[in-house]
């Protein structure tokens, strides 16, 4: 079915400034530098602010009507000295918005020069920056959190072509089949996650991969950025977690790559060519089947058996399966969420035995998921209640974000929030929802859902 609207009236999708943001979030020690009017950087500082819970450190160059019309550039650089003199952040990211690109200013050449004055000065050697084109008139979220990875990658990664680093070479040396892997240390990963992973699958995925002797540098690292912990140094105007500048410097010595996540399959290739290493795509790591062929990877990467602790986990998410999948028959689901959530969580509800009835996504590359779902589409959530309400759609269960409540409540179903934003909940960053417990936590929720319903009905008969 193809959407033919040609306005979002309840938008699903956000803008690629809000994506690019995201991606600086996960520095240590940064701020973001948002080049265009207060209200832009106002809008997507309120969101996350909502979303996170947390402070969100995000300022403006405060572009004004003058700065539209004849050129914002002395707006950015006072703007970055600015944040470096009065905060001393270790990192500044600067995303560009509507305002700022619209007058065909050349951006990215007053970059280079603001960084050219810097080094010149000699006051600022501590400090690093990127750039990303960010216009909001221009792609979504998915588009510009790829985008600030890309910047990163081209800004900070030295590629030594001399290193024997890649994964196929560390294992046929000599010295590491001596010691087995067994040295943490001697594996390192890039290792890079969709926005779709809450804090805490961040986190999850940082202990099993250490788990097998692998290093991860995640790129970025918001597990260790908005996870949501009070810092020893008490209130910080910039990120109190996150990846090290250090390491992103050195991501090119490491041994591979590792991307997860539809909505990043694009970065294959380029990643692989900047960083020149062996890279592995994963579409999701959730459900039994996904999550059986993730370890199956980790094992032949590290030499190393999956610990005992993981396969009882699988062995749990089996036996949630068994539990759940009652609740789940002839039950029909409806999805409106980005691609990677849309992926993972169809992925785990279809293999308990769930008919996934509608799916509305933020992104064109679903082709590869229409065989779940009865109807599929890009669209908004307007959309998403239209199919909802049409004839013959009956919907047992919504998945979606804050949004959508309304659309649930009219039809008088239960909700399952998740993804971006969630305006209306706390703690859900502490929620897991990848590898098997992740995927257990999923259909145990889900279900819960639905016998909150069956359980409504027995009471009204």
């Amino acid at each position: 079915m193809e959407n033919l609207k040609n306005i979002e009236i309840n938008p699903l999708k956000t803008s690629s400034s809000l994506g690019a943001v995201i991606v600086f979030l996960g520095i240590k020690n940064a701020v973001v530098l948002m080049h265009g009017s207060q209200g832009c950087a106002s809008f997507d500082k309120v969101t996350l602010t909502k979303h996170y819970r947390e402070n969100i450190p995000v300022y403006t160059t405060a572009l004004n009507e003058l700065g539209a019309i004849l050129g914002g550039s002395s707006y950015l650089k006072a703007g970055v000295k600015n944040i470096a003199d009065k905060i001393n952040p270790t990192f500044i990211g600067i995303t560009s918005t509507g305002l700022s690109e619209v007058n065909g200013e050349d951006i990215h050449a007053t970059f280079n020069e603001l960084k050219k004055e810097l080094k010149e000065s000699g006051d600022y050697d501590n400090l690093s920056l990127a750039y990303v084109s960010t216009p909001d008139y221009d792609g979504n979220f998915e588009e510009g959190y790829k985008n600030a990875i890309l910047s990163l990658l081209q800004t900070f990664c030295i590629d030594d072509k001399n290193n024997i680093r890649n994964i196929s070479d560390y294992k046929n040396n000599d010295k590491n089949k001596d010691n087995g892997a067994k040295d943490v240390n001697n594996v390192r990963a890039n290792v890079f996650c969709p926005f779709s992973f809450t804090a805490m699958d961040f986190l999850e995925l940082r202990d099993l991969l250490e788990d097998f002797g692998i290093t991860p540098v995640m790129i970025p690292d918001l597990g260790t950025s908005m996870d949501g912990h009070l810092d020893e140094n008490g209130y910080l105007q910039t990120t109190s977690g996150g990846t090290d500048i250090e390491d992103l410097k050195k991501a090119g010595l490491n041994n591979l790559n590792i991307i997860i996540g539809s909505s990043l399959k694009s970065l294959i290739a380029p990643v692989k060519k900047i960083t020149g290493l062996d890279t592995y795509y994963f579409s999701n790591v959730s459900g039994l089947k996904n999550t059986d062929l993730f370890f199956k990877f980790l094992e032949e990467i590290s030499l190393r058996k999956t610990p005992e602790r993981y396969k009882r986990q699988k062995r749990q998410l089996m036996d949630a399966y068994l539990d759940t999948h009652f609740y789940f028959l002839g039950k029909n689901i409806a999805i409106a969420e980005g691609i990677d959530i849309l992926d993972s969580f169809s992925e785990v509800l279809s293999e308990v035995g769930a008919n996934i009835k509608i799916g509305v996504t933020t992104s064109k590359a679903y082709e590869n998921l229409k065989n779940r779902f009865e109807i599929l589409t890009e669209g908004d959530i307007d959309l998403f209640g239209e199919l909802i309400e049409s004839d013959g759609n009956e919907i047992d269960l919504v998945i979606s974000n804050s949004n959508a409540e309304y659309t649930a409540e009219k039809i008088g179903v239960p909700i399952l929030k998740a993804g971006f934003p969630l305006i209306d909940r706390i703690g859900h960053n502490f929620k897991h929802y990848i590898l098997y417990k992740g995927s257990a936590n999923l259909v145990y929720e889900a279900a819960n859902l639905l016998m909150s319903v069956n359980e409504k009905l027995m009471k009204e008969v």
